[in-house]
């Protein structure tokens, strides 16, 4: 007799918060928040796109860069000592030297500098939950055969997971300095897309109590970045709810939710289906994580 994954009530229920998910997605593309980020990333237009392009090739982490004297003139910040430069293309001589804000010092820190820029701390979670809880997941994770570091990201970027065009099994990032909550997060919508498929990964391999290797079966869908990102997300934001999280999940889907159409390829069975699975493989939901 075949097990059912998921009671119908509660799929119903997961459903409609799904819903009302997208629904605030939705309202966030219109808030001052989401048009103050393009505004301010808009206020950075003293080089050509040519010579953003050459920047951003040089170091696809960069946030926003300027020359010496422009980070002076206009924020009154300084070059570190040991700051790494970029080259671009100056008007009447060879090259210029310029640097990412992360290579400047001044009154603010780059993450506050950032941050009342952009007026949203765009990876907060908000809630509580015991240390033990990520410790434990990062632990399960790694049983199976999943290798997850903690290394310096840049500010847009919260971590991510590879993929099968890179050698060897799945690898978890994770950004350096974030809370217990944020890298919950983080991890499990990289989780989120590994189980669903996105990845491209076939195989895990989890070892058994009594020393046997037991084999993990992966999905391999072919998908849309936008569709990948909702449902990754729409984990993440389902299983942080149960443990108390409240996430900037909404926001974050105004930048892929632009239509109707974009919600074509998401799969409502899948990510419940799915969001069980991780639950009960590292979470064990059943246990309260709340400090």
């Amino acid at each position: 007799m075949q097990t059912e994954l998921f009671h119908t009530d509660q799929f119903n229920t997961d459903k409609l918060t799904i819903d009302e998910l997208f629904k605030r997605s939705r309202k966030h593309q219109g808030s001052k928040e989401f048009f103050r980020f393009f505004n301010f990333i808009a206020g950075f237009h003293h080089y050509s796109r040519f010579n953003t392009m050459l920047v951003y090739l040089q170091d696809d982490t960069v946030t926003f860069f300027g020359g010496t004297h422009f980070w002076k003139k206009k924020f009154k910040r300084t070059i570190k000592e040991d700051a790494r430069p970029y080259v671009i293309l100056q008007p009447f001589a060879p090259v210029m030297l310029v640097y990412d804000l992360f290579q400047t010092e001044g009154n603010e820190s780059p993450q506050k500098f950032l941050e009342d820029g952009l007026g949203t701390k765009p990876f907060d979670v908000k809630g509580k939950i015991k240390p033990k809880t990520l410790e434990d997941v990062i632990k399960m994770a790694t049983s199976i055969g999943i290798k997850i570091s903690i290394k310096p990201l840049s500010f847009f970027n919260a971590g991510y997971i590879t993929t099968i065009f890179k050698s060897g099994p799945p690898e978890i990032a994770l950004k350096e300095g974030m809370t217990y909550e944020q890298n919950l997060a983080v991890l499990i919508h990289e989780l989120g897309h590994l189980f669903l498929g996105h990845t491209g990964h076939s195989i895990l391999h989890e070892k058994t109590k009594e020393g046997k290797v037991k084999e993990i079966k992966l999905m391999k869908r072919k998908l849309t970045v936008t569709a990948q990102e909702l449902e990754a997300e729409t984990i993440s934001f389902l299983i942080c709810k149960k443990l108390g999280l409240e996430t900037k999940a909404a926001e974050y889907l105004a930048g892929y939710i632009k239509s109707d159409k974009d919600l074509e390829e998401f799969s409502y069975e899948l990510v419940i289906k799915t969001a069980d699975k991780i639950e009960e493989m590292f979470l064990k939901i059943n246990i309260s994580h709340r400090p």
